[in-house]
């Protein structure tokens, strides 16, 4: 009993997990997006630039505070995804239960952290264009293109979704730990299993018939060393 107890508060222990670690990587990818698509509506455009002689000026916008914030998110949901999986399936190869599972699981991580490294280019890239700076490339000032804070919000999305499945599909799963708590090694070294249920063990109904048993000789009859036919003498008058 204190083994299956053990067994059952483990597995409720690694469900909690599993639900903490996957909000928080999803609350961060997600926070993350949102930064992004704020970033792309906030960024600098070609109105907003202003031109002084041979300089152009680049105004303080939140587009910067925005995209690098929804870089450090980003990164951090990764590393959170990656440290506590295992190190994408290398570090707890043996727990997992299924070899397909691990397979899917590391595709899933080598693809999260490539849409991740994309986005978070993309993240710092916006952010360098949306800086308070002067360039003297006036009268052509360049500028940050439509789409580039939105694309990185979208890979964030990617890389989060997919961090998830890649964390779910490299644990243990909780509900084959619950029920080997209901299924006891019952058959142990020198114990019988018990009757199924609703068979009655008992005496038959009607006896069955003995053999009877072999009459020995008496202690008379039985041959001695010198009579050894069983014979004895004859008494004399």
């Amino acid at each position: 009993m204190l083994g299956a107890e053990k067994r059952l508060k483990m597995a409720i222990k690694m469900d909690k997990t599993m639900i903490i670690v996957c909000s928080v990587i999803g609350s961060l990818g997600v926070l993350s997006a949102i930064l992004g698509f704020s970033a792309e509506g906030t960024k600098l455009t070609p109105y907003t630039i202003l031109v002084y002689g041979d300089e152009c000026i680049y105004p303080q916008n939140p587009a910067l505070g925005l995209g690098v914030c929804a870089a450090i998110f980003l990164l951090v949901a990764q590393v959170t995804f990656s440290a506590v999986g295992g190190c994408c399936g290398c570090c707890k190869s043996r727990s997992i239960p299924s070899e397909t599972k691990r397979i899917v699981g590391i595709v899933c991580a080598v693809f999260s952290w490539i849409a991740a490294v994309i986005a978070w280019a993309l993240l710092i890239e916006g952010a360098s264009w949306n800086a308070n700076v002067v360039r003297e490339t006036a009268p052509f000032c360049p500028y940050l293109k439509d789409g580039i804070f939105a694309g990185a919000g979208v890979l964030a999305l990617a890389a989060t979704a997919l961090g998830v499945t890649s964390f779910i599909m490299l644990q243990r799963q909780p509900v084959a730990a619950a029920a080997a708590v209901g299924t006891p090694n019952s058959k142990r070294t020198g114990e019988q299993s018990p009757p199924p249920a609703g068979v009655a063990l008992g005496q038959p109904m009607f006896p069955q018939p003995s053999k009877p048993e072999p009459e020995l000789p008496s202690v008379a009859d039985r041959p001695t060393a010198a009579h050894p036919q069983g014979y004895r003498e004859a008494p004399q008058n």
